[in-house]
Parts: structure tokens; sequence; C-alpha cells
């Protein structure tokens, strides 16, 4: 019995030593998504950072900082939920994270549950959410609500879109209730007119979708776009082999996409396992990554 519950012991130490592990280091993630481009050497990158929940990697985040500098991204895309929900300034370590991207490359960024209940709940948070906004704006970030922006990206014409999803789609699940769909049809709901859904093929632009909640992955590829970026879920906060995460903050258990690189049609879903966490930071086996997407051509593919 007493060697029992020292294994038990020895067991439960080192799942928190590797929980406070995974806690306070990430990686970098490596993806390739085909641009629908022939011409072979063309070709792009792009850094993907969702769901730091006001998390330091070092002082003033610099080894974070240094990691995307490493990869000398073409553009940066932001997912969302970079803060937590809160008055006043606690939003400073985001903001001033954030702040310094620009230098690196142009920065595009969607909202989350958490800077989306700010924005929808002024009663509640005053003008933290404007106030964080125009720190970002003022640094050069470009920030997307329910908006789209054309840029050339390594020579091709590509549409970015932020989706703003409202905070009752975050809502807690519990086992007896189930969890509503999404409704609209396609962005053209929300965001009218913004996409040419043109196909990259027919003369259309690559279309990218940064779209925070991932429960809608799929509603969100048969849309038409090219490139689904997600996050929310931060990877399942455990995940099994085989199986990948196993719980979402809207407490569904082993939800489809949780962190990893899925094809649906000729749609590409990407999900971030996200950077911090928050009320319990729970990660096992589920490292805290920087996504890199990087773009090539169809006949870069085919070799």
């Amino acid at each position: 019995m007493i060697k029992a519950i020292l294994v038990i012991l020895i067991l439960v130490i080192l799942v928190l030593i590797r929980i406070y592990y995974e806690n306070h280091t990430f990686v970098v993630q490596y993806y390739d998504v085909d641009t629908k481009v022939e011409e072979p050497g063309t070709g792009w990158k792009i850094v993907f950072l969702s769901d730091l929940h006001n998390q330091e990697y070092g002082k003033g985040n610099e080894k974070l900082l240094q990691a995307v500098r490493t990869e000398q991204p073409d553009l940066i895309l932001v997912g969302g939920d970079m803060l937590i929900r809160s008055t006043g300034e606690k939003y400073e370590k985001a903001a001033a994270f954030l702040e310094q991207l620009p230098a690196i490359a142009p920065v595009y960024c969607a909202n989350g549950n958490h800077e989306q209940r700010m924005k929808e709940c002024e009663d509640e948070y005053g003008t933290a959410y404007q106030d964080y906004k125009k720190r970002l704006v003022d640094a050069g970030i470009r920030m997307l609500e329910n908006e789209a922006v054309t840029v050339s990206l390594g020579g091709q014409k590509v549409q970015i879109g932020g989706l703003e999803i409202p905070i009752s789609f975050f809502a807690k699940q519990v086992p007896w209730k189930r969890y509503p769909a999404f409704q609209d049809d396609s962005p053209e709901h929300l965001m009218p007119g913004q996409f040419d859904m043109r196909p990259v093929r027919e003369g259309g632009p690559y279309k990218i979708l940064l779209a925070h909640q991932a429960l809608y992955a799929q509603t969100y590829a048969d849309w038409g776009m090219d490139l689904v970026l997600c996050g929310h879920l931060h990877g399942g906060v455990l995940r099994l082999p085989g199986i990948g995460g196993v719980i979402s903050p809207q407490l569904t258990f082993f939800p489809k996409y949780s962190g990893e690189h899925s094809k649906r049609g000729e749609s590409d879903i990407i999900v971030s396992k996200g950077l911090g966490g928050h009320s319990i930071p729970l990660r096992l086996f589920d490292r805290a990554e920087v996504v890199v997407i990087r773009g090539k051509s169809s006949g870069e593919n085919r070799v």
C-alpha cells in the first residue's frame, strides 16, 4: 500500500512539474498550405498569434518577440483573446507586446471573446476596449471588426477578414444543453460585399478568415474561405495521442478542431493551441505555440 501511494505521489508531482513547464514555455509550430497559384517560387509566410491572455515570456515578452522576429514573416495575424477582459488598464501587458509587432511586419488583428465582451458590455467594462483598441491602432495595427481588407502577399492578391462572433456563442455548454450552431449562412451577412468569392484559380484572391471560435470551423470553411484561422480552445487543455484536445472552454468534450491543421474540401483549417490561459491555467501535453504558416505554390507542393 505504501509503495502504491508513493508511486501515485511521484506521478502527481511529475504531472504538476509538466503542467508548470507547459504554462511557462512555448514552441513554434509550422504548417504548409497551398496558395493555389501555379507559379513555382511564389509564396509567403504568416505568423499567427492567439490567446495570449496577458501571459509574458521573459521580461516584456522579449522571448516571444524574438521568436516572431526570427521567422521574418511577411505578415502577422492576431486571432484575439490577447488580454483578459477587465476594466482599467489590465490589458497593459498585451498592448505593450502587440505595439512592438508592426516593426517586424504588417499586423492585422481580430477580436476574441474577451475583447468582444469588453466591446459589447460598456456598462460593465467602461471604455476599456476602446482604450485598448486605440493603443493598437496608434501603433499601426489594423483592427478587423467584421471587415475584410485586400493586401499583396508574396506577389499574390490576398483578402483577410476578421469576423466578430457575438459573445452569446461563447457561453458554457452543460451536459443537458445542446450548444447552438452558428446560424449565419456566410460572412456576407456580417461583412456585406467585402469578400471576392471567386476561387483563386478563376482569378479571385486567396481568402483568409480570422474567426476566434473554433467550434464553427467547418462552417467558415464551407463559406468558401481558403484558409480559416481560429483559436479559443487552448488546445483542448489536455491532449491525448490520436484523439487531440479533451475539453473546450465551453465544456464540450473532444472538440473536432482544437489545435491542428486540417483540410475540409479546398479549405485549410488551422486552430492555434494559443499562448496563455486564464481562470484555471492548465496545460498537459499541450504546448503553447506560435503558429507559422508557409504558403507554397501548387507547383512547389507537387514536387
